[in-house]
């Protein structure tokens, strides 16, 4: 895995920088920005208790981070190719990559075999399949789509390959949210119950040493008699959002263009993963609220309930928000002053394209606009880091014992 990574690092350092990578791989530059605010936040922890749960939440994010999109996602794709999309034979086929075409190239078979063939004479030096090349003793030096092989798969049938790519496609993306959402949200119940079982009290972590055993567990108790209603309406979502693919599914597939299809054909290629494996920002919006909203519903007083509504939607809004705001404002000014063309000129003149023009992306820009956009992206990140990672901690912590004054005043 190692390995992997270390070579990706490298080619997207040569051919595109640091900054390319990063903006490319929207769920490793989420996990920049959220360090920025993790370490605060298990660091200035209430008690000993609530640190390790903030501990344990923190390292299942991270975990996603990298393992989804450099371990799981390119095992995942081959296992789909094989078992979903019957396209292949062996788990360590070159023609996995096949799952690397976009959406919108499947709306038809024309259009698929267009870009098939174009894939097919392009060598793929994909560094992701190292490991597992080396662990199927792989020593074909060229790593290319053999279009031959999937269509006789399909009896030469090529309405049938369009519609198992789709399929083959589509469960990746179940799985992911299945794996993503079922991890965040698992984990939040999890800590409540490791908590419980080590120290017999069903209240808020956060209030423990602030508050005597009897007042916490008394905050606690509306939320206490509702906990199988809140696991079912997560368990329900979960369920929901992995079976949310199939309506893509679904409308790729129909020969259709106009109604529900033809809007599914037009906006499909927003679910598309970057080299089959990074996930855009759509999903990614997706999964997060998902998961953010499964552990809302995980709470186990007001004040907890509260302070997971300060921490997940001040990150959504810092990252799907703030972060393309300050984006598009320093690329005006670089244009502006700078002399650059960053900000995107053929995109659709939109309401939201005229408040917030968008960027052109770093890997697709050239000379000095690129690396002016470079330059950007860090200040960006700069930015909403020190933002974030200094005002959401001191902020949960005061609702805490804001909280427990007024419930002490009560008294």
């Amino acid at each position: 895995m190692l390995a992997s990574l270390n070579n990706q690092s490298a080619v997207c350092f040569k051919n595109a920088g640091a900054a390319a990578f990063l903006e490319e791989n929207v769920m490793l530059n989420k996990a920049l920005l959220d360090a920025s605010v993790d370490v605060p936040f298990v660091v200035f922890s209430n008690n000993k208790i609530e640190r390790k749960e903030r501990l344990r939440r923190v390292s299942v994010n991270y975990s996603l981070c990298f393992l989804s999109p450099f371990l799981t996602l390119p095992l995942t794709n081959r296992l789909a190719m094989k078992y979903v999309g019957k396209l292949t034979k062996s788990l360590w086929s070159n023609n996995h990559k096949a799952l690397h075409i976009s959406n919108r190239f499947l709306n038809n078979t024309d259009s698929m075999m267009q870009e098939l063939n174009r894939m097919s004479k392009k060598t793929n030096k994909d560094p992701f399949d190292i490991l597992f090349n080396k662990i199927a003793s792989n020593k074909k030096k060229e790593q290319i789509l053999n279009i031959d092989e999937l269509l006789k798969s399909c009896d030469g049938d090529k309405e049938k390959l369009r519609k198992k790519l789709i399929a083959a496609k589509n469960s990746v993306l179940s799985f992911d949210f299945l794996f993503s959402i079922g991890s965040i949200c698992g984990m939040a119940f999890l800590n409540n119950k490791l908590t419980k079982d080590k120290t017999k009290t069903s209240g808020y972590s956060a209030e423990f040493e602030l508050a005597d055993k009897e007042t916490i567990e008394k905050r606690a108790e509306k939320y206490q008699k509702k906990e199988p209603l809140r696991k079912g309406i997560t368990a329900g979502l979960v369920a929901a959002m992995t079976a949310f693919p199939l309506i893509i599914n679904r409308g790729l597939a129909s020969q259709k263009t106009t109604g529900l299809a033809g809007f599914i054909k037009n906006n499909a290629h927003k679910f598309d993963y970057t080299n089959g494996i990074f996930m855009k920002r759509l999903p990614l919006f997706m999964f997060l609220t998902a998961g953010m909203t499964g552990v809302a519903l995980a709470s186990r007083n007001q004040t907890e309930l509260k302070n997971n509504l300060i921490i997940n939607g001040s990150g959504l809004a810092v990252y799907f928000g703030g972060d393309i705001l300050i984006n598009s404002a320093l690329a005006k000014l670089s244009d502006k002053f700078l002399k650059t063309e960053i900000i995107d000129k053929n995109a659709p003149k939109t309401l939201k394209n005229k408040i917030l023009p968008p960027t052109i992306p770093i890997r697709n820009l050239e000379g000095k606009s690129k690396k002016v956009a470079s330059v950007n992206f860090f200040i960006n990140l700069v930015i909403l880091a020190l933002t974030y990672g200094l005002g959401l901690p001191y902020t949960i912590n005061k609702v805490v014992r804001k909280d427990l004054q007024k419930d002490k005043e009560k008294v």
